[in-house]
């Protein structure tokens, strides 16, 4: 328990340690029994988030207790904490946190709804935290005992509860909103200084649209389309940034210590708005995609053999380690090879055919303490072993002997192997497997949640055997499906992102994306899909796909190999996403705006076979020239 006052104590806490990402819901003007709050619910729903928070009118038309439970819990009832109705079981612990809206106090100022919910503080504004966003709900209606102006007791509250406040982001939410080109329009009495105490956004509901608009430097959200009526545009606001109300909708919320994004998506699932913030701690992306013409890639080390991966330890060492297909991990250390490579298993490995051999690298977050690491190849029979193994005394030298199998997959062919391995920031290890190879996946394993084939999967591997982690979406390794042969996936190391290439059949390459905290059990299409572009069979109705961030045609390449978010010293690089083609040498950068718009260029023609992308421990990006067997990083020209 965390207490910021004596009248109001933030009785919920989810610890920012337990929480690197988070994902709520929230929904305004929502509560009207009928289809259109159902299909907002089963919206919100399908997104699994840890909670959510209301806008107020949670109860129309006059806040009753003959209504608040059709109205609220018939839609709700699983997140809501202490649940007082008859619709089913509610939540363990609190995962609802509404505010009062003016048809919420049209009976007894209140008390059916202060009745029905079990809130923090005295229940009308409170706060709470989860995770690294704190969160203060404020009573906006005038009917409230404790004053809505900015000298209100309310106000004093707000002003020295945000500034006590710890967490990255702090988010205000209301009914009435500030700033609004909605019907009801402004509401004056709630224009109190939010950026100058220091909030990061500020939400409300009443009108019945949605709109972002930025005040001062302080992005505003009206959001009042979670079921009653939709209005029109009636008073248009200078700081009126986006403007939406032909269908109902909600706002799916993300965030983590470095960023987070508001996005706005109807019943419907379009999306209408997405906007992301980034932490004043967090270097800013770059606004455009760079010049190319000052940069160049420098070879730094040669002479290795089919280079395929590239990762660090994260122990502080500054080395890099490289992965040579024939079954071989090489260190670079100060720009230099070292004589002796740190593993070598060609005793086990297969790699006769194009796609086998060792193909993946990574090292447990804890590597430093316990000296783990794991390795992605194909045996001698052309199957997939997931490994774990250990350094030796020597910090250059694993143990060869050390092998402890954490995963076996037979392959009914020989490519399509996939092979990536990479902890996520949840600490999980993140498998990407092919669907077993062949021309158009003959056996359906991408979309087959009996198979482990064409999936990402993930695992707890703290101990072994290793354990399913608990909100994996469907009680088993798979995390999300509807893979060809994810070739490079990558987090973005500040935002939590994650980047996905996934190698085409033979017309489209294609660049998948994640937003961090984003649902698991994502489905990215193949089969049904490649890129953009219907393949094969008619997906169930209904079923929702996860399609690229970008995508490019044969004329440009065939083979996309995924890379990683610049997070180095170039300013002008943050945040592009930087990949290429194994065939072509072309290299792409991605960047996605605070908009949540992408900007892609092709940036740089080059000779290399590109077999992978990397970084080291600064966020410095390197690439493999695979059949020149050498290693390159981008650095400036001379």
């Amino acid at each position: 328990e965390t207490s910021t006052s004596p009248a109001h104590n933030a009785t919920f806490q989810q610890p920012l340690e337990d929480n690197p990402s988070i994902r709520l819901a929230v929904i305004g003007d929502y509560g009207m029994e009928g289809q259109s709050e159902a299909d907002v619910a089963a919206l919100v729903q399908s997104w699994q988030p840890d909670f959510i928070i209301t806008l107020g009118d949670n109860n129309y038309l006059y806040g009753s207790a003959a209504t608040i439970d059709r109205n609220i819990g018939q839609y709700y009832h699983e997140y809501i904490g202490s649940y007082p109705g008859d619709y089913g079981e509610g939540s363990l612990y609190p995962r609802f946190f509404p505010s009062m809206g003016n048809h919420d106090w049209e009976t007894d100022d209140g008390q059916p709804y202060l009745n029905y919910f079990t809130l923090p503080g005295n229940e009308r504004y409170y706060e709470f935290i989860w995770g690294p966003v704190h969160f203060f709900a404020l009573s906006s209606d005038a009917r409230e005992p404790d004053g809505v102006g900015v000298s209100s007791k309310q106000a004093a509250w707000l002003k020295d509860a945000l500034a006590a406040a710890q967490e990255p982001w702090k988010i205000v939410y209301m009914h009435h909103p500030p700033y609004s080109s909605g019907e009801h329009g402004p509401t004056d009495w709630m224009q109190w200084p939010f950026a100058e105490w220091g909030a990061s956004a500020v939400l409300a509901g009443h009108d019945h649209i949605y709109e972002r608009l930025q005040v001062d430097g302080l992005l505003y959200f009206v959001n009042g389309l979670g079921g009653a009526r939709r209005y029109d545009f009636d008073n248009l606001q200078p700081e009126s940034q986006v403007r939406f109300s032909r269908d109902y909708g909600a706002m799916l919320v993300t965030a983590n210590k470095a960023k987070i994004t508001f996005q706005f998506i109807t019943r419907r699932g379009e999306m209408i708005d997405s906007y992301t913030l980034l932490s004043p701690g967090v270097p800013p992306n770059a606004q455009t995609l760079p010049d190319p013409a000052g940069y160049q890639w420098e070879r730094v080390v040669q002479g290795l053999e089919k280079p395929v991966g590239l990762a660090h330890a994260g122990d502080g060492s500054g080395r890099l380690f490289v992965v040579e297909q024939p079954g071989v991990i090489q260190i670079i250390q100060n720009d230099e090879l070292l004589p002796a490579p740190f593993l070598d298993i060609r005793d086990r490995v297969g790699s006769d055919g194009a796609e086998q051999g060792l193909l993946g690298l990574a090292f447990h977050p804890n590597y430093l303490q316990n000296g783990y690491f794991f390795v992605n190849y194909t045996d001698r029979r052309g199957d997939t072993v997931v490994a774990r193994y250990r350094v030796s005394a020597d910090p250059n030298l694993a143990d060869p002997a050390s092998e402890e199998i954490v995963l076996t997959l037979a392959q009914p062919y020989g490519n399509h192997n996939g092979g990536h391995l990479l902890f996520g920031p949840d600490g999980y290890l993140y498998i990407g497997t092919g669907d077993g190879g062949l021309f158009g996946d003959p056996q359906n394993n991408g979309q087959d949640l009996t198979s482990l084939l064409g999936k990402m999967l993930r695992l707890d591997v703290d101990e072994l055997p290793y354990r399913i982690p608990p909100d994996n979406p469907f009680g088993d390794e798979i995390w999300a499906y509807g893979l060809r042969n994810p070739w490079r996936y990558s987090f973005d190391r500040l935002t939590g992102d994650l980047y996905l290439a996934d190698v085409g059949q033979n017309l489209w390459e294609e660049i998948d994306f994640l937003e961090a905290g984003a649902p698991a059990g994502v489905n990215f299409g193949w089969n049904f899909w490649e890129g953009n572009h219907p393949y094969e069979g008619t997906p169930p109705e209904g079923a929702p796909m996860n399609f690229p961030a970008v995508e490019y045609d044969h004329s440009q390449g065939c083979s996309v190999t995924g890379g990683v978010v610049y997070r180095g010293a170039f300013p002008d690089w943050q945040g592009v996403y930087l990949y290429g083609d194994y065939c072509s040498g072309r290299i792409w950068g991605l960047l996605r705006t605070a908009e949540g718009k992408w900007l892609n260029e092709l940036l740089f023609e080059s000779e290399f076979n590109i077999a992978t992308f990397g970084e080291d421990e600064n966020g410095e990006v390197y690439l493999t020239h695979h059949g020149e067997g050498s290693v390159y990083r981008l650095t400036t020209r001379p």
